[in-house]
Protein backbone atom coordinates (compact mmCIF):
# COMPACT_ATOMS: atom_id res chain seq x y z
CA UNK A 1 0.00 0.00 0.00
CA UNK A 2 2.84 2.30 1.14
CA UNK A 3 4.21 1.56 -2.62
CA UNK A 4 1.12 2.65 -4.41
CA UNK A 5 0.93 6.00 -2.50
CA UNK A 6 4.41 6.71 -3.63
CA UNK A 7 4.40 5.61 -6.92
CA UNK A 8 0.71 7.62 -7.22
CA UNK A 9 2.66 10.75 -5.58
CA UNK A 10 5.56 10.20 -8.20
CA UNK A 11 2.85 9.95 -11.21
CA UNK A 12 1.84 13.38 -10.08
CA UNK A 13 4.42 15.11 -9.78
CA UNK A 14 5.90 13.90 -13.12
CA UNK A 15 2.23 15.20 -14.57
CA UNK A 16 2.55 18.47 -13.20
CA UNK A 17 5.88 19.32 -14.32
CA UNK A 18 5.01 18.40 -17.98
CA UNK A 19 1.88 20.10 -17.69
CA UNK A 20 3.99 23.56 -16.73
CA UNK A 21 6.59 23.26 -19.22
CA UNK A 22 4.08 22.07 -22.33
CA UNK A 23 2.26 25.32 -21.40
CA UNK A 24 4.96 27.94 -21.23
CA UNK A 25 3.66 29.71 -24.21
CA UNK A 26 1.33 32.16 -21.66
CA UNK A 27 -1.51 34.02 -22.93
CA UNK A 28 -2.01 37.06 -21.42
CA UNK A 29 -5.97 38.44 -21.20
CA UNK A 30 -6.71 42.11 -23.17
CA UNK A 31 -2.89 41.49 -24.75
CA UNK A 32 -3.69 41.25 -27.96
CA UNK A 33 -2.04 43.85 -30.31
CA UNK A 34 -2.80 44.91 -34.18
CA UNK A 35 0.08 44.65 -36.98
CA UNK A 36 0.82 48.13 -35.53
CA UNK A 37 1.42 47.35 -32.04
CA UNK A 38 -1.83 49.25 -30.83
CA UNK A 39 -3.36 47.18 -27.99
CA UNK A 40 -7.06 47.03 -29.03
CA UNK A 41 -8.41 45.70 -26.00
CA UNK A 42 -7.28 49.23 -24.52
CA UNK A 43 -9.27 50.98 -27.26
CA UNK A 44 -6.27 52.00 -29.31
CA UNK A 45 -6.48 51.87 -33.04
CA UNK A 46 -3.65 52.98 -35.80
CA UNK A 47 -3.61 56.54 -37.12
CA UNK A 48 -1.86 56.75 -40.07
CA UNK A 49 -1.94 60.00 -40.49
CA UNK A 50 0.10 60.66 -37.15
CA UNK A 51 1.67 57.21 -37.36
CA UNK A 52 1.09 56.31 -33.85
CA UNK A 53 -1.67 54.51 -31.61
CA UNK A 54 -4.43 56.97 -30.39
CA UNK A 55 -7.64 56.16 -28.77
CA UNK A 56 -10.25 57.89 -31.42
CA UNK A 57 -12.36 59.35 -28.52
CA UNK A 58 -9.50 61.32 -27.00
CA UNK A 59 -7.73 62.33 -29.91
CA UNK A 60 -8.68 63.20 -33.57
CA UNK A 61 -7.09 61.35 -36.51
CA UNK A 62 -5.27 64.19 -39.23
CA UNK A 63 -2.00 65.36 -40.71
CA UNK A 64 -3.23 68.63 -39.78
CA UNK A 65 -0.74 70.24 -37.45
CA UNK A 66 -3.06 71.35 -34.33
CA UNK A 67 -3.04 74.80 -32.39
CA UNK A 68 -3.13 74.41 -28.79
CA UNK A 69 -4.83 77.05 -26.37
CA UNK A 70 -4.97 77.07 -22.36
CA UNK A 71 -8.16 78.47 -21.19
CA UNK A 72 -7.93 78.66 -16.94
CA UNK A 73 -11.46 78.67 -15.55
CA UNK A 74 -13.62 79.47 -12.21
CA UNK A 75 -12.97 76.86 -9.39
CA UNK A 76 -9.16 76.45 -10.49
CA UNK A 77 -9.99 74.40 -13.47
CA UNK A 78 -8.58 74.42 -16.57
CA UNK A 79 -8.82 73.45 -20.48
CA UNK A 80 -6.04 72.73 -23.22
CA UNK A 81 -8.41 72.76 -26.30
CA UNK A 82 -6.55 72.06 -29.44
CA UNK A 83 -7.63 72.85 -32.50
CA UNK A 84 -7.09 71.44 -36.45
CA UNK A 85 -7.21 74.54 -38.43
CA UNK A 86 -8.49 73.79 -41.72
CA UNK A 87 -9.49 70.72 -40.88
CA UNK A 88 -11.88 71.56 -38.05
CA UNK A 89 -14.06 68.18 -37.67
CA UNK A 90 -13.23 67.68 -34.01
CA UNK A 91 -11.56 69.38 -30.85
CA UNK A 92 -8.75 67.32 -28.95
CA UNK A 93 -9.56 68.32 -25.02
CA UNK A 94 -7.52 68.03 -21.77
CA UNK A 95 -9.60 68.85 -18.58
CA UNK A 96 -8.12 69.64 -15.61
CA UNK A 97 -10.60 66.83 -14.10
CA UNK A 98 -8.46 64.17 -16.19
CA UNK A 99 -10.54 63.61 -19.12
CA UNK A 100 -9.21 63.73 -21.90
CA UNK A 101 -12.01 63.69 -24.92
CA UNK A 102 -12.11 64.20 -28.31
CA UNK A 103 -15.41 66.17 -29.64
CA UNK A 104 -17.01 66.60 -32.80
CA UNK A 105 -17.67 70.25 -34.23
CA UNK A 106 -21.63 71.07 -34.18
CA UNK A 107 -24.07 73.95 -35.68
CA UNK A 108 -23.80 76.81 -34.01
CA UNK A 109 -25.23 80.70 -34.38
CA UNK A 110 -21.94 82.20 -32.85
CA UNK A 111 -18.42 81.03 -31.79
CA UNK A 112 -16.97 77.66 -32.05
CA UNK A 113 -19.66 74.80 -30.62
CA UNK A 114 -18.13 70.92 -30.14
CA UNK A 115 -20.66 68.73 -28.58
CA UNK A 116 -21.23 64.54 -28.78
CA UNK A 117 -24.06 63.15 -30.18
CA UNK A 118 -26.44 62.97 -27.17
CA UNK A 119 -25.17 66.43 -26.31
CA UNK A 120 -24.04 65.35 -23.54
CA UNK A 121 -21.32 67.26 -23.50
CA UNK A 122 -20.24 70.33 -25.18
CA UNK A 123 -18.00 72.83 -25.24
CA UNK A 124 -18.39 76.40 -26.58
CA UNK A 125 -15.37 78.66 -27.56
CA UNK A 126 -16.12 82.39 -28.53
CA UNK A 127 -12.85 84.63 -29.39
CA UNK A 128 -11.20 84.47 -25.74
CA UNK A 129 -13.47 82.70 -23.80
CA UNK A 130 -15.00 79.10 -23.29
CA UNK A 131 -17.12 77.19 -21.29
CA UNK A 132 -18.35 73.19 -20.94
CA UNK A 133 -21.20 72.02 -20.62
CA UNK A 134 -22.35 67.94 -19.06
CA UNK A 135 -24.57 65.81 -18.55
CA UNK A 136 -28.59 65.68 -19.40
CA UNK A 137 -29.62 68.99 -17.59
CA UNK A 138 -26.61 70.55 -19.40
CA UNK A 139 -25.01 71.52 -15.69
CA UNK A 140 -21.95 74.08 -16.26
CA UNK A 141 -19.09 72.25 -15.66
CA UNK A 142 -16.21 74.40 -16.68
CA UNK A 143 -16.91 78.57 -16.63
CA UNK A 144 -15.93 81.49 -17.34
CA UNK A 145 -12.66 80.18 -18.74
CA UNK A 146 -10.77 82.34 -20.11
CA UNK A 147 -7.27 82.40 -22.55
CA UNK A 148 -4.10 82.22 -21.07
Amino acid sequence: MKKVIIFLGIVVVFISIFYVFSNNKKTIIGGDKDIHGCLGPAGYSWCEAKQLCIRPWEEYCTATVGKTVSFTCDAAKSIIATFYIGDDKLVDLKLSDGKNISVPRAISASGARYANQDESFVFWNKGDTAFITEGASSTMTFSNCVLK
